[in-house]
């Protein structure tokens, strides 16, 4: 992890998560053609935020479902995917963090 003013960030490469997806959370998981593939696949909108710096120092932003939940610290199922197994277990480490988090299920 990550330090980025008090919090953390997780850093995945994304090109293995199908390798070890399935035996970890109990679903399958497709091989991925890009990281930006991989955003609409998280458990949440919210978290589904990518930061990329480009060769001529440009920063570009990958959201694939905006940045509302983001901004008004919402956590929210992904609707293009079925709800986590792991759903309270993401909510619960969520609330630790941010206790201030709205949750809305689906």
């Amino acid at each position: 992890m990550t330090p980025v003013k008090g919090q953390m960030v997780r850093i995945y490469k994304q090109s293995c998560v199908h390798l070890w997806f399935q035996d970890r959370f109990g679903e399958p998981y497709q091989a991925l053609g890009s990281t930006d593939e991989a955003l609409g696949r998280f458990v949440a909108p919210t978290f589904a935020v990518g930061v990329r710096l480009e060769a001529d120092d440009a920063i570009t932003v990958a959201a694939p479902f905006g940045l509302e939940d983001v901004f008004s610290m919402t956590v929210r199922p992904n609707p293009n995917r079925p709800v986590a197994k792991s759903w309270a277990k993401v909510i619960d480490g969520a609330r630790a963090r941010w206790p201030e988090l709205t949750v809305v299920e689906l």
